[in-house]
């Protein structure tokens, strides 16, 4: 896969998969290659996991169901 070639939404939709734990290993190395060269991604990664994090502490003992998480990620997708 070339990323270079990705749109930006495309990478973010990955980079997004990637923290969700749905892309499969090859498809993870390939980002992590990609991420060692290219700060933007990396920086992107990064502020993408604070913000999990953030909400993950935030979200009330019994959080949201797998449901509304996943619609929550598709719309953040589309508005990237």
């Amino acid at each position: 896969m070339k990323l270079e070639r990705l749109t930006c939404r495309r990478r973010v939709a990955l980079l997004c998969g990637e923290l969700d734990g749905e892309l499969s290993p090859a498809l993870r190395r390939v980002l992590s290659a990609h991420r060692r060269g290219c700060l933007p991604c990396a920086d992107l990664l990064r502020g993408l996991r604070r913000t999990v994090e953030s909400l993950r502490s935030s979200m009330s003992a019994t959080g949201p169901s797998a449901k509304a998480r996943k619609r929550l990620s598709a719309a953040l997708r589309r508005t990237l």
